[in-house]
């Protein structure tokens, strides 16, 4: 006769090390193991977590149920992440990893806003890694919490809890900024006179100039990509599938080279394509060389948006060229340009009506006949 257990699904067994151990074990579930043994404090709960989770899928490895570390594991397979482009899901899951490695074990229904609070106040405090890289800040915590944001959404949709405790969360407040530096017109001809045509510092300011695209997809420019006078790749980071003429500056700066490479135009020393970080620090070297220490490779982005404001061209326009989806992403690169050019249109035609208004006064004025003296 078998003899039934008092908690169903679990059992004891001696490990290695001669202690004794509790687990729960399900076909089709994971295997979790106790850290309290029954009829202690904390068994109830890990319990009803078990009892409560869902049948395993392949690559969620060992997670207790409904914990940071399942839920993280499900996210990843869901399509909230996985839309986009590839950079993007990467740089989604460095600050989702960030958040899962010290909470990994904790049950996301004892999440409350306080904790996300918490959380964000911790990530808003800038510090150095290891690396000398200074971490965290303001700008890092709004980020963090937008993907905390998604995460939990995420849990709420499997029923796990009743409330996003992110949305009750404080936001954290960043100093308001113009974001990178937009190349002047005076900035880049500074830079194309200490880098003349035929340089590889040439050639990566006229790709950026423009494609006005990030230095992940500029970096990756190359022969497959254009095609009979267009240029034509997926965006890295949306996954936006565009097509561009290609500027007479670009193909000049392109045939002036002596070597480009087989896959992308823009080599390194050794002829090897450039890694993502390897061409912005690269792209530091050069504008410090030509004196440019306030400018970046992002910021030839802006220029370019800032230059089609100048030169009138529409939102929509604008858009189809740096692949942005929503007016206010482009309005955040063009919103220097579109006020200079919107005062000056505004001011000349007062202007004009002004001086309109002053010859017509003239004009009555000479045509009225003199009073005569009694």
């Amino acid at each position: 006769m078998t003899r039934k257990r008092r908690y169903p699904n679990v059992s004891s067994f001696t490990d290695r090390h001669g202690k004794l151990r509790w687990r729960w074990r399900k076909t089709g579930f994971a295997t979790y193991y106790f850290r309290n043994p029954p009829d202690t404090a904390g068994f109830k709960e890990e319990l009803a977590a078990c009892e409560a989770g869902a049948p395993i899928r392949a690559g969620e490895g060992r997670c207790i149920p409904r914990s940071v570390g399942d839920l993280v594991a499900r996210y990843y397979g869901s399509t909230n992440f996985n839309r986009g482009g590839l950079d993007d899901q990467r740089r989604r899951r460095l600050l989702i990893e960030s958040f899962r490695e010290p909470f990994a074990d904790d049950l996301v229904a004892n999440f409350g806003w306080q904790h996300i609070e918490a959380v964000l106040a911790e990530r808003a405090k800038k510090a150095t890694n290891d690396r000398g890289r200074v971490v965290g800040g303001p700008f890092a915590a709004q980020s963090l919490r937008k993907q905390l944001r998604r995460l939990f959404s995420y849990a709420k949709r499997l029923d796990w809890i009743a409330e996003n405790p992110v949305d009750d969360a404080e936001r954290v407040q960043a100093p308001k900024t113009s974001g990178f530096y937009s190349w002047s017109e005076e900035d880049i001809g500074k830079y194309q006179a200490h880098h003349p045509l035929g340089t590889r510092a040439r050639l990566a300011l006229e790709i950026m100039l423009w494609t006005g695209q990030r230095r992940g997809d500029a970096r990756l420019l190359g022969p497959e990509q254009l095609k009979h006078g267009q240029i034509n790749y997926r965006q890295g980071k949306t996954g936006t599938d565009l097509w561009l003429p290609a500027a007479p500056q670009l193909l000049d700066a392109i045939s002036a080279m002596n070597r480009v490479g087989f896959k992308t135009f823009l080599v390194t020393e050794y002829g090897k394509p450039f890694s993502r970080a390897g061409f912005g620090n690269k792209m530091r070297e050069w504008c410090d060389e030509a004196g440019l220490p306030q400018c970046t490779s992002h910021g030839l982005r802006k220029a370019m948006a800032r230059r089609l404001a100048e030169s009138g061209e529409s939102q929509q326009s604008i858009k189809s060229v740096g692949g942005w989806k929503a007016d206010a992403e482009v309005t955040t690169y063009t919103a220097g340009a579109d006020q200079r050019r919107l005062a000056s249109a505004a001011i000349g035609r007062l202007s004009n009506a002004d001086l309109a208004n002053r010859a017509g006064e003239l004009a009555n004025h000479s045509t009225q006949t003199p009073e005569k003296e009694p």
